[in-house]
């Protein structure tokens, strides 16, 4: 039996980035390597599949971003 987990995030190079109300915007590559990292894969989660999901290129006083897709399991006793 597994666990599927799905996380989507718009991720960049630049500075984490959130809503007016406080939600995550867009997150930084690395952050958001660390929050997988620490919530999923180091509890035993494997990375099965990777997809883009979208490319938006750099605007006025912003780099370029990537929306993902990273598709996760986790073998259950």
């Amino acid at each position: 039996m597994q666990d599927y987990k799905i996380v989507q995030r718009s991720l960049t190079g630049g500075p984490t980035l959130k809503n007016p109300d406080g939600s995550l915007a867009v997150q930084n590559f690395s952050e958001f390597m660390s929050y997988l990292n620490e919530q999923y894969l180091s509890q035993g989660y494997k990375l099965h599949t990777v997809n883009v999901l979208r490319y938006v290129p750099p605007q006025e006083n912003a780099s370029s971003l990537m929306e993902y897709a990273y598709h996760l399991v986790k073998e259950l006793e």
